[in-house]
């Protein structure tokens, strides 16, 4: 589950999920109703190799990746269809197409970043410069 949270010139992005992978599939869903333009198609596939002393460092490098891939490239990320989470590394599958992504996100910042246990799963923070 995943709410968003509006500041001015920001979008808080607050995770909560029973499990660390299902946090990063959560952002993955986030991101994606973010840049959205309206067509679908998961033509293309690439691959994310990410790694990060802690988790919510790795987090906010997921969020950059899919904001460089949306920005430079012009890829609208769709689909989910691997995600895999070993200690400090994240490899993840991501299916979408070439296209026009919404240009709302500029960064991911550090601010208010957390990534942690909660009683019922995990909970976490990110915060977008928009």
């Amino acid at each position: 589950m995943y709410r968003w949270g509006e500041h001015v010139g920001e979008l808080e992005l607050e995770l909560e999920a029973p499990t660390e992978p299902a946090v990063f599939r959560d952002a993955f869903a986030a991101f994606c109703e973010l840049v959205a333009d309206g067509q679908a198609s998961d033509a293309e596939q690439r691959t994310i190799e990410l790694q990060a002393a802690e988790r919510a460092s790795l987090l906010a490098a997921w969020l950059e990746e899919l904001v460089y891939l949306a920005d430079a490239e012009r890829f609208v990320p769709e689909r989910l269809v691997d995600l895999q989470l070993d200690g400090d590394r994240l490899r993840a599958a991501v299916r979408g197409r070439p296209g026009e992504p919404r240009p709302l996100v500029k960064a991911v910042t550090r601010h208010r970043l957390a990534f942690e246990r909660a009683d019922d799963g995990w909970r976490a923070r990110v915060v977008l410069d928009v």
